[in-house]
């Protein structure tokens, strides 16, 4: 199982992460988190990657003390 590379510019910044499919639940990975969440057959992997990158990102900026 191999992971791919997921990236989002948010606010002029990018942020990135690595994404594996395992079965039927796709797991996003970066320095702050991981999320997964089960795969939907009418979304593509890479846009349900990018949106629980964003959610990763958006819940590390939320956080008391983040330097995101």
């Amino acid at each position: 199982m191999s992971g791919h590379a997921v990236h989002i510019k948010i606010e002029g910044r990018t942020y990135s992460g690595t994404f594996t499919v395992d079965r039927k639940m796709l797991t996003v990975t970066t320095n702050y988190g991981r999320k997964s969440a089960e795969i939907n057959p009418r979304v593509a992997h890479e846009a349900l990657a990018h949106q629980l990158l964003q959610e990763l990102v958006q819940q590390e900026k939320s956080r008391k003390g983040s330097n995101l």
